[in-house]
């Protein structure tokens, strides 16, 4: 009811779909690694953006973050299209980092034995990794 605080909740939310977008942008970055790097490699990254994502999809699910989209949907803000499209692309990077720690940990499993100097479990343990894989 009060006419100023559609557009303070609008300035909030687009501060929100700033910092989003910078965490999006951030986690598309090219990135480095040696050649030799393995699966725990990859795993250790994408444990770390699965941390990163479920921290802001916690944010996002918090009663002042809702109750400010609410408000803004009930106004029919324009700021909501924004906001729907971040909150849609936060939802799809969280599941696909979800499912690449589930894949690479199934093969991190696998691939143990790759790390010692055994051969013989090297070679034990490459059926496995291939039906992994």
């Amino acid at each position: 009811q009060d006419p100023k605080l559609v557009p303070k909740i609008e300035a909030l939310v687009g501060v929100w779909c700033n910092q989003i977008s910078q965490v999006l942008a951030i986690n598309e970055q090219i990135r480095s690694e040696p050649d030799d790097a393995g699966p725990r490699v990859e795993l250790a990254h994408w444990k770390q953006r699965t941390a990163v994502f479920n921290s802001l999809a916690d944010e996002v699910k918090k009663q002042n973050c809702v109750t400010a989209i609410n408000i803004l949907q009930l106004s029919k803000s324009k700021v909501l299209a924004r906001w729907k499209e971040l909150d849609a692309e936060l939802t799809d990077k969280a599941n696909e980092s979800k499912d690449n720690v589930r894949y690479l940990y199934a093969l991190d499993q696998s691939t143990a034995p790759l790390y010692s100097s055994d051969l013989v479990a090297i070679e034990e343990s490459l059926p496995g990794i291939m039906h992994t894989i």
